[in-house]
């Protein structure tokens, strides 16, 4: 099913593309106004430094080691699992597939945690049916391991994205760091390896994907099915990818729409990103003392824009907290078995929930200051 939708997409998608006219600005601008990123689209997709570049993810920008620590045990977010499990996977792929440029890291990381909310709503029986993996759409499609999970992906041929990393601080710099301070105190009762998710995932909602423009596809067999499904190891030579949404792709054919589709589905990067940029506010119990009504802002444009350049700040200091567990680890037992024990990091910090359907897509806190904990 999969090949021959990939065979067809390889047909319409041979016009020249074009270039959109402008690009995003970076999140670290110091300008208040930003171009914002939507889905990508057929036909009007950036050159790929300029992709990599709209993508940009906060960071922060504190004078010392010392400073971003402090600030980053002192902060509680206000969250649900989802946006949670989307982090610790765009993060984590920094240091288990290091080749990927940050578009495929944002699908990748969208994937892992879609997926797993598909399963855990047929779980609980919030929604019914199988999931698409277990329809078999995943079925001979190339795919690769992460926290537990097999994705379905397809190889971006000829995305050639490096531009020296503008932007972006590399984990090398993370671990130079972390080197150069010395190992922190080790906390207690030290995590046990948890194997991977099962079906152990909530979420708010999954996150929406429109067809981006369409990569040059990976030909595989049309007897696929009757095939082991080949699985992608982490190489250096292997081009960038995408994460193949194959519950579109199945919902496509069972509408009768299969035939219409110009491009396979895959897990958008801009939704990834806009997703995570607005889940995380600052818990109640880490906020200063109300202030007194005449200090309250009265402008909702003002008070809008204060809450979200919070929210960026607190997605920078997770981004940062989860860079600093994984930079003290990756030396010591390599990416593989990093992969491995993410979830179980993942599990630890997690908000607290209601067990069942009453805990779907409930929120709770966060503490920056446990993922410290579980560094080296």
């Amino acid at each position: 099913m999969v090949a021959k939708q990939i065979l067809s997409t390889a047909k319409r998608s041979s016009k020249k593309r074009t270039l959109s006219a402008t690009s995003a600005t970076s999140e670290t601008s110091q300008s208040p106004k930003r171009a914002k990123t939507g889905p990508l689209k057929l036909g009007q997709e950036l050159p790929p430094a300029d992709l990599e570049a709209s993508l940009a993810l906060p960071t922060l920008n504190l004078p010392s080691h010392d400073d971003i620590e402090a600030e980053i045990s002192n902060t509680v977010l206000h969250t649900n699992r989802a946006p949670l499990m989307v982090a610790f996977g765009v993060q984590l792929l920094r240091y288990t597939m290091p080749s990927q440029p940050l578009s495929s890291r944002l699908s990748l990381a969208q994937a892992v945690m879609s997926m797993g909310a598909k399963a855990k709503a047929i779980h609980l029986g919030i929604q019914s049916g199988k999931t698409a993996e277990d329809e078999g759409w995943a079925e001979g499609q190339p795919s690769v391991r992460m926290m537990g999970r097999k994705i379905p992906v397809m190889r971006r041929w000829g995305y050639n994205w490096q531009d020296n990393g503008k932007g972006v601080q590399e984990p090398e710099k993370i671990k130079q760091e972390v080197d150069e301070q010395g190992p922190p105190p080790k906390a207690e009762n030290m995590f046990s390896a948890d194997s991977g998710p099962s079906s152990d995932f909530e979420s708010q909602e999954t996150v929406k994907c429109e067809p981006s423009a369409p990569p040059k596809p990976v030909l595989i067999n049309s007897q696929s099915n009757h095939h082991p499904t080949p699985e992608i190891k982490n190489d250096a030579n292997d081009p960038p990818l995408w994460a193949l949404d194959i519950e579109a792709l199945s919902k496509k054919s069972a509408s009768g729409n299969a035939g219409l589709i110009n491009s396979l589905p895959i897990y958008d990067p801009n939704s990834a990103r806009n997703y995570m940029l607005k889940s995380f506010a600052t818990s109640a119990s880490s906020l200063p003392p109300t202030p007194s009504p005449a200090k309250i802002l009265k402008s909702t444009a003002l008070a809008k824009e204060r809450e979200r350049k919070e929210k960026e700040n607190n997605l920078a200091l997770l981004l940062h907290a989860l860079d600093l567990l994984f930079a003290s680890w990756i030396d010591v037992i390599g990416a593989e078995e990093l992969d491995r024990r993410a979830f179980g990091w993942y599990s630890r910090v997690r908000p607290q929930v209601s067990a069942g359907r009453e805990g779907w897509g409930g929120k709770g806190e966060v503490k920056l200051a446990d993922l410290l904990k579980l560094r080296r």
